[in-house]
């Protein structure tokens, strides 16, 4: 499992990744590493829909107030979202209860965390896992890099 300390994590020659913000919806806990959504206001909410990709983000953390990257970030405030880009490797949070191996097909789980796509349920791959992780009794970081283009886990 990861332990960095910073969100992206690559290609190291990529200075200024494509970011976006926002104002934290109320009612969310938001951690960076998890993958974010704009509501129907403007403001950042976790993404919400286990399996599927859509317009979503990954939350960075807040390097303003000089947070690390596992403080949740504040309802109310404007935080950086970045944009995925195919081939970039980011440090995101892993669900409870999953065993990852290095090029597993990660998914979204429908609460900002990711989850291995299941190749029987058609889950769209948004990352592939660069490391192996097991989680158990709590959430993970795991280095993943987006997957090339979102596509169902069965094509």
């Amino acid at each position: 499992m990861t332990t960095a300390n910073v969100v992206f994590s690559g290609p190291g020659e990529k200075v200024k990744p494509l970011m976006q913000e926002a104002v934290i919806a109320s009612g969310e806990t938001i951690k960076p590493g998890h993958l974010v959504l704009l509501d129907s206001s403007g403001e950042w909410k976790n993404h919400d829909s286990a399996g599927q990709g859509g317009d979503y983000c990954i939350a960075d953390m807040n390097v303003i107030e000089q947070k690390s990257a596992t403080e949740t970030l504040t309802i109310g405030d404007t935080a950086p979202a970045f944009v995925p880009t195919p081939g970039e490797t980011y440090n995101i949070v892993l669900a409870d209860g999953e065993t990852i191996a290095v090029g597993d097909p990660l998914t979204s789980n429908g609460d900002g965390t990711v989850k291995e796509a299941v190749t029987s349920g058609g889950d769209e791959v948004l990352f592939y896992a660069r490391e192996a992780v097991t989680t158990s009794g709590a959430t993970g970081r795991i280095r993943a890099r987006v997957a090339t283009a979102n596509y169902s886990a069965t094509a």
